[in-house]
């Protein structure tokens, strides 16, 4: 496993990016507290290599690790020394008393457990995933001998193409047009490990839930969450049976894009609860995440934009309730017309939307999602007691009349990430992947990481009120 790997290029590889994502972090939004720097920075370094490898393939630069690893330590040196300059690197702070040891402890034993598990299947697994061999990782082996993009094209070009053309395709054919993220990830650990062959290439997928929790914690504790209350996220948020799948089999890109969109809503919810527009430049970076990730990831780019540009227009709360109330009954409707085949049929025969590559066209064909909607949700044990949990937080909130945290940036967010889901697999032919229990089950991690910060949020100003309310009384 580790005979042919260059262990320090490896271990460089993983810490650089997340070094120079946290001082950039630290330079964009100003003084946070070290969790938020390094949950945040761990996806900010991911994006920071994916930009330096298209960059460097512009520039006709051959791919190698030495001198891009170079560039990329030269620019965080050249942040954190104008950072140091003006006298605002932070002073950690871990205010810990003894009785934090009544969640602290139980919360470290499973962190220890779960993430020993996680190592031991990621490293002594080969790359065993569909997806990763076939859309994601091949291209990364591809470049990593050719140190260059080389192009992918379908397969109908690649049989045309002369002797000349230096080109490449691939089993999955729409693989060609997938962004280049994940794959341009694997490539940075190939070109330090030295190898394309080696389970170590995929420890970022280990590392990517770790700086997620630690986001989740920082956000929680900004929003004056209790810490036995944000422990108890933690554990929510890392217990999820489907996306700890997701880490014990490496390569798929699913995990990632829930990740930078869970991300890219958090720092829309800082910078509504800050006002710090800053906060709105790191949600701007974490919708290039998005998009770069995957091609669904352009829907989920696309919300986090127009949560940046709500919140910089800061429109009435009236016109957005409406927006959102209007949007939700239409869906509903929608929904409700797929349980009646011949009205679904006729929406199916006679309407379909053309959308631009990579995007493929849309067949409006409603169909019966709803009942598969509740298998998925509460009867199978893909997520956990995590809809239970987001079901009873949003009811307990409207039961009590307490509307202010359905206002929440984030909570708008996960709503709309949803209710594209819902739209896409119940209103259209992507209905034909949800019987099979595998794309629509793995398209809910996009918004299941960014539903336990809002159930949690949710619980929190609820409780809140309680004690507010009883103090009162």
């Amino acid at each position: 496993m580790t005979a042919e790997v260059h262990l320090p290029s490896l271990a460089i590889a993983l810490l650089l990016p997340w070094l120079a994502g946290a001082v950039t972090i630290r330079r964009i939004v100003g003084p946070a507290p070290a969790t938020l720097l390094l949950g945040h920075g761990f996806m900010l370094g991911q994006l920071l290599v994916i930009l330096l490898a298209l960059a460097w393939n512009r520039a006709g630069l051959t791919f190698a690790f030495t001198p891009m690893a170079i560039t990329l330590a030269g620019f965080s040196a050249l942040l954190a020394l104008t950072q140091r300059w003006r006298g605002v690197l932070p002073r950690p702070r871990l205010p810990f008393g003894w009785r934090d040891a009544l969640w602290l402890i139980p919360l470290a034993l499973f962190l220890a457990e779960r993430g020993a598990s996680l190592t031991q299947e990621v490293l002594l697994r080969p790359l065993f995933a569909w997806d990763a061999w076939m859309n994601w990782v091949p291209r990364a082996v591809v470049w990593f001998h050719q140190g260059a993009l080389t192009p992918f094209v379908l397969p109908e070009a690649w049989l045309t193409t002369n002797a000349d053309t230096v080109s490449y395709t691939l089993g999955n054919p729409r693989a060609n047009l997938y962004p280049p993220g994940i794959p341009l990830l694997v490539l940075w650990q190939m070109l330090a490990a030295g190898t394309h062959d080696s389970t170590l290439l995929y420890l970022p997928w280990l590392l990517l839930p770790a700086a997620l929790a630690l986001a989740l914690w920082g956000h929680l504790r900004q929003h004056s969450v209790p810490r036995p209350l944000s422990a108890l996220a933690v554990f929510a948020l890392l217990s999820q049976p489907l996306a700890n799948t997701h880490v014990a089999l490496p390569g798929y890109a699913d995990l990632w894009l829930g990740v930078a969109f869970a991300l890219g809503a958090m720092a829309l919810a800082e910078w509504h609860r800050s006002s710090n527009w800053r906060w709105g430049l790191l949600a701007a970076a974490l919708a290039l995440c998005c998009a770069l990730f995957k091609v669904p990831g352009l829907g989920f780019a696309g919300l986090l934009m127009v949560g940046v540009g709500v919140l910089a227009w800061r429109p009435p709360v009236r016109w957005i309730a409406c927006a959102v109330l209007a949007a939700l009954a239409l869906l509903m409707i929608g929904l409700l017309v797929g349980l009646h085949p011949v009205s679904a049929q006729f929406l199916a025969d006679n309407l379909a939307i053309p959308l631009p590559e990579p995007l493929p066209t849309l067949r409006i064909a409603p169909a019966p999602l709803l009942p598969l909607l509740w298998d998925n949700m509460f009867l199978y044990g893909n997520w956990h007691l995590f809809w239970l949990l987001l079901a009873g937080s949003f009811a307990a909130t409207i039961f009590t009349r307490h509307a202010d945290p359905l206002r929440n940036i984030a909570c708008l967010m996960f709503v709309g990430g949803l209710g594209l889901l819902l739209a896409v697999f119940g209103l259209t032919h992507y209905f034909n992947q949800v019987a099979n229990g595998v794309t629509f089950d793995r398209s809910m991690l996009y918004v299941v990481p960014l539903g336990v910060y809002v159930a949690f949020v949710l619980l929190a100003d609820l409780w809140g009120v309680q004690q507010h309310t009883g103090q009162r009384g």
